[in-house]
């Protein structure tokens, strides 16, 4: 006997009951446990306050982490999978300060801006959370984020300890790492005639991750079918390793995306070692001539494939090969490629002095070597721009790794100015040279902050950036810096709130937790708040970063209805 299909017109039993609909209006269902049912007014009641109360959710600014950002989400284990920078932090939190323009962070978004009041900092030395059972008593005994719902703890590059008492013996000198390193750099390279190490110039992991670079394992930004790596094994970079210069050029085709068309390589001697035009998969639906350069006419006959370019350039690299190119992560996925070693033009130079941009190569070669290339309309040519971008880095090279960055420029001045006020000693002098910059920034708005530091933490900090407008206390406990950020946060002409306080005690969570019960109750209504614990991750090395905005109560929204 066959099986009988059930359909809408088959009963499922003798005793079956027709199935009853109800339409979407005030009047409700029969309930059948005694649930209480609305009447048309209370309904109606409801509806309008629920517009009412998005209407109002929609003006309040929150924080959304992006793909980026939840890269550097702590998990379990209390490790995240790529760490924010220092700068990354700093990006997030002058933009909440300045709004739209100069500083825009690039693994989160502020949405409402505009309607902040305030942005608080607070930063505790001596916690510790190196393991999965750190992680697990950290949360535990700091019920206040979960509390009021802050973001998923993230990973930040932040040192263990931001400074520590001043020795004469120990004493780091920021000018004198970077005199001490420049000396080392030059017997370096004495022989090549190079003043900065190439290897100096390359892109780091969390570089590539951030400026989008096709990576095998991030697979949330790319599609991995048709990639391939450009050798089966690498071997180490040295100064000697060969550098060869790759540019581009892509048409639009009918997939939605744009495929390769044309690919040149040159060597250090500028001289091309491979050109090939391409024949997309895909039907070309735009040339995009205007800056490809590429014609109907061009590639009327060409018959070389993706997967041809690709075996003829696995042929021609070594195992420790170093490609070079401006913006060469769009370059590497139009080639379906992997490679370890990369030396990006957009990346090493930068010409305003904020880091989130790039200048174009075309500016890039003007300025730096009166080179002027991409003119007319008949498109880019990638030989052209190839040589441009291995004439920059050659450039580079004889001078130093500061030449042509401004970033970098502004960064050495910080730290030449910070020595000249007090000798400090710091811990990841670096990192710690970067945060500081976060505080030039904001001494240069025009809104005013207040900043608290226990008394010992002073060193790095004293007559450093202290303005008429941001002013720097130092206080003899705990106690009185966290009652005095609370009174300057209660007074909203005060943008910017920063406190920094010392944990002696890594175990006496409870207190630390009282101190951000204390602190997010005396921050005003839309006030972004981060909070920064260091001595965390990997090693201790890093930090954990907690980030929400205080939002304010709907009793008056209650009331009303």
């Amino acid at each position: 006997m066959g099986k009988r299909k059930l359909t809408d017109k088959s009963p499922l039993s003798s005793n079956a009951q027709p199935v009853v609909k109800y339409k979407r209006t005030c009047e409700q269902p029969p309930s059948s446990n005694g649930a209480k049912t609305l009447t048309e007014e209370e309904y109606s009641k409801l509806k309008l306050y629920l517009k009412e109360k998005k209407k109002i959710l929609k003006t309040f600014p929150r924080i959304l982490l992006n793909a980026r950002g939840q890269l550097s989400q702590l998990n379990d284990s209390g490790f995240s999978e790529s760490p924010l920078l220092p700068s990354d932090l700093n990006e997030l939190i002058l933009y909440s300060v300045y709004g739209p323009g100069k500083y825009v962070p690039k693994w989160s978004s502020l949405e409402m801006q505009c309607n902040l009041n305030q942005t608080c900092v607070l930063i505790i030395d001596g916690c510790e959370v190196k393991n999965k059972e750190d992680f697990s008593h950290f949360n535990n005994s700091l019920p206040v984020f979960s509390k009021y719902k802050f973001l998923p703890p993230i990973e930040v590059e932040l040192p263990p300890s931001w400074c520590t008492d001043y020795d004469a013996d120990t004493t780091t000198s920021i000018t004198d790492d970077v005199v001490s390193e420049s000396t080392q750099t030059q017997k370096e390279n004495v022989e090549n005639k190079e003043i900065c190490s190439r290897t100096r110039l390359l892109m780091s992991l969390n570089q590539m991750m951030i400026h989008n670079y096709p990576l095998p394992t991030n697979k949330r930004q790319f599609t991995m079918d048709g990639f391939r790596f450009t050798k089966n094994h690498y071997l180490p970079v040295t100064d000697d390793s060969p550098m060869y210069a790759i540019d581009c050029e892509m048409c639009y085709t009918s997939i939605g995306r744009n495929e390769l068309t044309r690919v040149s390589i040159v060597n250090e001697q500028l001289e091309v070692i491979y050109e090939s035009l391409v024949k997309p998969t895909n039907k070309i639906t735009n040339y995009l001539t205007v800056y490809s350069g590429i014609t109907a006419s061009k590639l009327k006959d060409v018959k070389t494939t993706l997967s041809d370019v690709q075996e003829d350039i696995i042929k021609i690299l070594s195992p420790d090969s170093i490609l070079i190119g401006q913006s060469l992560n769009c370059d590497l996925e139009a080639l379906k490629l992997f490679h370890p070693y990369i030396i990006d033009t957009s990346v090493i130079f930068n010409l305003n002095g904020n880091k989130g941009s790039k200048s174009k190569l075309k500016l890039l070669a003007k300025n730096f070597l009166d080179m002027n290339i991409q003119c007319g309309n008949l498109g880019h040519d990638s030989i052209e721009d190839s040589r441009a971008t291995m004439l920059l880095v050659q450039l580079k090279l004889c001078k130093s790794l500061t030449y042509g960055d401004a970033y970098l420029i502004g960064q050495k001045r910080l730290a030449e100015f910070v020595n000249k006020k007090i000798k400090i000693n710091v811990k990841h002098i670096e990192t710690f040279k970067k945060f500081l910059a976060l505080l030039q920034s904001v001494s240069e708005s025009s809104a005013k902050g207040k900043v608290h530091l226990k008394k010992n933490l002073m060193a790095a900090y004293d007559n450093i950036w202290s303005t008429s407008k941001l002013n720097i206390e130092e206080h003899s406990t705990n106690k009185v810096v966290l009652e005095s950020v609370c009174k300057s946060m209660e007074d909203t002409t005060n943008r910017f709130c920063m406190a920094h306080m010392q944990l002696k005690n890594k175990n006496n969570l409870d207190l630390v937790n009282r101190w951000c019960e204390k602190y997010w109750a005396a921050m005003s209504s839309f006030a972004l708040c981060a909070v920064l614990f260091t001595g965390c991750g990997a090693e201790g090395k890093n930090s954990v970063c907690l980030l929400n905005v205080k939002q304010p109560p709907l009793n008056h929204l209650q009331d009303k209805f």
